[in-house]
């Protein structure tokens, strides 16, 4: 876009047109696409042919926004004015990348949310936010405090709709189940009433606390029945394919892919190796890994420090031989970043889709639908099935109770099956019940029960043809038996 005011480049100073060289090179070094640069190369030559000022007294904010209404007014395809758009964000991004600052937090429209609300209960419900964020992470709190609004205030506006609201006793069963019976009724799933509900019900016990008038009956409505939300762990072929499909992409010809390959590596890794949330992937410091002061020596103390996840509980990690080097490896290619988290995407952390586009990325690829969570299922799964003692692996996990280490992981009734055998077969020894000293002999009935469920294990196609095999091979020695008597 030339002519209106806008000063070509070949009449730039020489400062802006290194400013516009560096900006290209740090796009580059970003592992954006020759089509992405070119892209926001044309809204950046827009904005300094436009402003004609030094690069370094360009206010993000300020100038930006007048190069935005410039775009409005000479641009009139809705699609190309998106395109200038990302174009003038990425450099506000780099400008306040250059001038060492961080960008302004992002606000919350707050009047969506609670604009339709009564003042009082709009102001409970600012009042209640501005709590829980205490409890959350920095780097989560808008998005948390978006999620919480969208939860808690659903159900709020409707009411506030259907009913006048005079004060929080208002907010009774009666009225909640209308609520829930309106929702169901245009196919919103359980699951996400329940999470209301879970919310509305916090807003109220924080309201009780400060001694306000509310409904206690509301306190006793339970959760819709949603049967086993549990999510299944991914077999062990499966896992295979996919880290196959991840080492091919870390092995490209093109740079950004390659990097992109040798960054997805690692963080699948600490998921499936080390059982971390995705969050916590996101989150993560250099400062959180255990390293020397050289970076070829690597990744020494082989463990990283979680600080401040779920519940802002700490805890610490253990890294595989796998995951060090592939840490390793991505610390090489990192680049230089703005922020110190460990894991950056064109200049900024993770978002949080990243990793689950990734993995569906590469799921289809090779055939399998796999989720970030799975990975973490799949780490706690596969140490239990290997034998790690239960405490171990609700420390590695991060579970505050060992019921939800139990549940998480599905330890395999297989699993208890030889546990109780061996350790019977030491108890009878003790009693001294045992007959055969060179150790207990199963039950056709138990061998059946132990078969079956490893049947429902973490098995590769082998595995399962082999306990397929074993299984018909027990029935038949049943019926031998029976032959016999």
């Amino acid at each position: 876009m030339t002519g209106d005011g806008v000063k070509p480049i070949e009449a730039w100073s020489s400062q802006n047109c290194d400013f516009f060289a560096d900006f290209r090179r740090w796009l580059r070094d970003g592992g954006y696409s020759d089509s992405a640069i070119k892209l926001y190369s044309i809204a950046v030559r827009l904005a300094l042919g436009l402003l004609d000022k030094p690069h370094w007294t360009i206010h993000p904010q300020i100038d930006l926004d007048r190069v935005w209404r410039h775009v409005v007014e000479h641009v009139p395809n809705p699609a190309t004015q998106g395109n200038y758009r990302k174009g003038l964000e990425k450099l506000a991004e780099y400008l306040f990348y250059r001038s060492g600052k961080r960008p302004p937090a992002r606000a919350v429209n707050w009047t969506r949310y609670v604009g339709p609300l009564p003042d009082w209960l709009a102001n409970d419900v600012r009042t209640y936010v501005a709590r829980c964020r205490r409890s959350w992470v920095p780097e989560r709190q808008h998005r948390a405090t978006i999620e919480m609004l969208c939860h808690l205030t659903l159900s709020l506006r409707w009411m506030a709709a259907h009913t006048r609201l005079n004060n929080i006793g208002d907010v009774t069963p009666a009225l909640w189940f209308e609520y829930v019976d309106s929702r169901l009724a245009k196919g919103i799933k359980p699951a996400t009433l329940n999470r209301e509900l879970n919310d509305l019900q916090e807003l109220l016990r924080f309201l009780d606390d400060e001694g306000r008038p509310v409904c206690q009956r509301m306190q006793r409505v339970k959760l819709l029945p949603i049967g086993d939300r549990l999510p299944r762990d991914v077999p062990v072929d499966q896992l295979q394919r996919l880290l196959q499909e991840i080492e091919a992409e870390a092995a490209a010809s093109d740079i950004g892919p390659r990097r992109m390959g040798i960054m997805d590596r690692a963080w699948v890794l600490l998921m499936l190796h080390s059982g971390l949330r995705t969050g916590e992937v996101r989150r993560l410091r250099r400062s959180d890994l255990d390293t020397s002061s050289s970076l070829s020596a690597g990744l020494v103390g082989r463990r990283v420090r979680i600080e401040k996840s779920k519940g802002l509980k700490d805890r610490v990690v253990y890294l595989s031989q796998a995951t060090s080097r592939a840490l390793d490896a991505y610390l090489e290619v990192r680049g230089p970043v703005t922020t110190d988290h460990v894991f950056v995407y064109r200049h900024q952390p993770l978002s949080p889709r990243y990793c689950n586009q990734r993995l569906h990325t590469y799921g289809r690829r090779c055939g399998i639908r796999v989720t970030p969570h799975q990975l973490r299922h799949s780490c706690g799964t596969l140490l239990l099935n290997a034998g790690a003692p239960i405490l171990a692996v609700q420390a590695i996990l991060g579970h505050k109770q060992i019921d939800t280490t139990l549940n998480y992981t599905r330890l395999y009734e297989g699993t208890v099956a030889a546990d109780y055998y061996r350790a019977m077969a030491d108890v009878e020894g003790r009693l001294g019940l045992r007959e055969n000293k060179d150790g207990p002999t199963p039950t056709p009935g138990q061998l059946l029960a132990l078969v079956d469920a490893l049947r429902d294990g973490t098995l590769n196609d082998v595995q399962r043809e082999m306990v397929h095999a074993l299984r018909d091979g027990i029935l038949a020695l049943v019926g031998q038996m029976a032959e016999v008597s």
